[in-house]
């Protein structure tokens, strides 16, 4: 690439304000990984620049470049001295040092992201049109377009790149839409330094024409850049120069849990597609593949069976339009991960947590009509994190109307899932701080009263302190062993143990026993009787219906025996329930339960999914019901 007319340029400081090693844009990002930073900032712009209905599509390649190859490199590092000289025993002076180091090694990792199905990046980069896509995203600072349909800014996200290199550089190439010549720009954002003639110069550097004493020209048509392609299709290409994350992510893993936990909704919906390519091999995240993807994640598998919700709760909301919440209540989940919020890009904003929800799910709340997105936009500061009230007059009602919403559906949600909760005023001050699965179970089968300090700490089982001002909702979480046992039948010549009878047209009141046989293993059904599986139960009188939840651990198909709970508790073994009909909903699936009497057939559980059995009876009584 040989421009020996182009370079950095780095303005005069004149009487301006002198930039130090650390920028103002940081503050937008302090806390965030580099990853979610570049990840969101990037994937939103694109998803702005989306061009008609087809998907937008990303491509992070990390690849190693010749560090000569980088344009105007050797002026590049003369800056970078002075810039390492001038930033001594001020803070941020550790970032210009490994600047320096960085472009003065032989070969350093360079991260492209490149986009496709976009507009490119229109417009003129003149000092005269500061707001043009290319001026924006090249030089902006604060820049947004204000039509309410945008999901980002290119002022702010334009900082993302050299904050993800280790040389504080970026390089741009895009060819526009309505364009024929590819434009190559670069970006360098460093601190105020002395040339070497001892001129005072601005900490932001920009590649342009050198000749040109008046005006910013940018290269066009440059050619291919170190070992990537060059581009061809309407889109942009940013190259961020010494990739700060290359050693701890060499195979962009962590860029694509990042996608997976920011923009599923985006991918599921069929508006991006994400490839990943590196040294270690290729991946891709579209819609088809996403399902096997997520399994990689705990976190974005739970959101991903939230937004797969068959039946989500919507609401028609005079301020924000439609509004739709994606449930998933997961009891495999380790903790409850609360409701994370779109709007129209459908990438993570803002996350609520209802801490009077006893269970554990992921939701998602989705806010993408225009008028709905046009308000959430005002909300929204530019790290993209949260709906922020004080940014609106009337702010504080905005998010609480989408709070409401959101709790009244996780409550319905919880109340036909698990049933109606039972309140007990005062409970709180006599329960423990925490107690684990193993503790209440031990507890509760002797039969001694549970003890211990209250506090006001919340635990994934009780909440409460002897202080609390807010009423106890216990949950029923019952643990059933399950299992698969075929059975017995044959004339085989191996001893067998023959269990309790089921079936046939008569009822065989006595318990069976172990009474030795013969026999091998015949064409019957499994029963399920034993095993590793969570299990609640509930009814609801008002409309008959039965409710069983099982989660196994493990893969299990079989016939599942039911017995109906009397008063006191016991079970009433030979009362069969009235049951018309049943049904069996797993993963949104709903197949109908084929029964007889109390037994249910040829049930299929999938490891770590909760099914609910959902059944009719033609009389209206309330019975627990529990798995023998």
């Amino acid at each position: 690439m040989n421009t020996p007319n182009y370079g950095f340029y780095f303005e005069k400081s004149g009487r301006g304000a002198s930039q130090g090693a650390i920028t103002p844009a940081e503050q937008f990002f302090e806390g965030s990984g580099a990853e979610d930073s570049l990840v969101r900032e990037t994937g939103q712009n694109s998803i702005d620049a989306r061009v008609g209905t087809d998907p937008v599509i990303m491509t992070f390649e990390l690849a190693e470049m010749q560090t000569d190859l980088i344009p105007s490199i050797t002026d590049l590092r003369k800056h970078l001295a002075q810039v390492e000289q001038e930033t001594r025993n001020s803070q941020g002076h550790e970032s210009m040092l490994l600047a320096y180091e960085t472009a003065c090694q032989e070969h350093v990792q360079v991260l492209r992201i490149s986009d496709s199905g976009t507009t490119g990046l229109s417009g003129s980069e003149s000092i005269n049109t500061p707001k043009s896509p290319l001026s924006a995203l090249t030089r902006g600072a604060g820049i947004s377009a204000d039509d309410g349909k945008r999901g980002g800014s290119f002022g702010i996200g334009s900082a993302v790149g050299p904050m993800a290199s280790n040389m504080n550089t970026v390089l741009y190439t895009s060819l526009p839409e309505t364009g024929s010549s590819v434009v190559f720009a670069g970006y360098s954002s460093l601190a105020s330094h002395r040339d070497s003639e001892g001129i005072w110069r601005v900490g932001d550097g920009f590649y342009t024409d050198l000749d040109n004493t008046k005006d910013f020209r940018y290269l066009r048509d440059p050619g291919p850049i170190g070992p990537f392609d060059i581009r061809t299709e309407p889109g942009t290409d940013i190259y961020v120069l010494g990739y700060r994350k290359s050693d701890v992510d060499p195979g962009l893993q962590n860029i694509k849990v990042s996608f997976m936990r920011n923009f599923i909704m985006a991918i599921d919906r069929g508006h991006l597609v994400v490839h990943g390519v590196s040294s270690l091999g290729t991946w891709t995240l579209n819609r088809d593949e996403l399902e096997m993807h997520v399994a990689e994640d705990p976190e974005a598998h739970a959101f991903y069976r939230a937004i797969k919700d068959p039946d989500p709760i919507t609401e028609i909301s005079n301020r924000f339009g439609k509004m739709s919440l994606y449930i998933n209540v997961d009891d495999t989940l380790t903790k409850s991960l609360h409701t994370i919020t779109m709007r129209q890009p459908l990438m993570k904003i803002d996350t609520f947590r209802h801490s009077s929800v006893p269970v554990k799910y992921a939701a998602v709340l989705e806010c993408s009509e225009d008028k709905g997105n046009k308000i959430l936009r005002t909300l929204e500061p530019p790290q993209h994190d949260r709906w922020d009230p004080g940014r609106a007059s009337d702010g504080r009602a905005q998010v609480t109307e989408l709070k409401r919403f959101v709790r009244r559906g996780l409550q319905s949600r919880v109340k036909e899932q698990i049933g109606d909760q039972v309140e007990i005023k005062g409970l709180s001050k006599y329960l423990p701080e925490e107690l684990t699965e193993v503790q209440i179970s031990a507890e509760a089968s002797s039969g001694k009263p549970v003890s211990g300090t209250g506090s006001n700490i919340e635990s994934s089982t009780v909440r409460g302190a002897e202080s609390a001002k807010r009423s106890a909702s216990p949950v029923t979480r019952t643990k059933v062993s399950v299992s698969v046992k075929p059975p017995a039948s044959g004339e085989g010549s191996s001893p067998t143990v023959k269990g309790k009878n089921g079936g046939g047209s008569k009822t065989r009141k006595s318990k069976g026993g172990n009474r030795p046989g013969t026999g091998e293993k015949g064409n019957g059904s499994a029963r399920i009787t034993e095993g590793n599986v969570r299990f609640r139960s509930w009814s609801d009188p008002s409309n008959g219906l039965l409710y069983v939840a099982l989660t196994p651990d493990q893969d299990l198909t079989g016939d599942l025996e039911l017995v109906a709970l009397g008063l006191g508790g016991s079970m009433e073994e030979d009362f069969c329930l009235p049951i018309t009909q049943g049904t069996i909903l797993t993963d949104g699936a709903a197949q109908s339960v084929v029964y007889e009497g109390n037994v249910l057939s040829s049930i299929e559980l999938k490891a770590g999914v909760t099914s609910q059995i959902q059944l009719q009876l033609s009389t209206n009584h309330r019975y627990r019901i529990g798995v023998k």
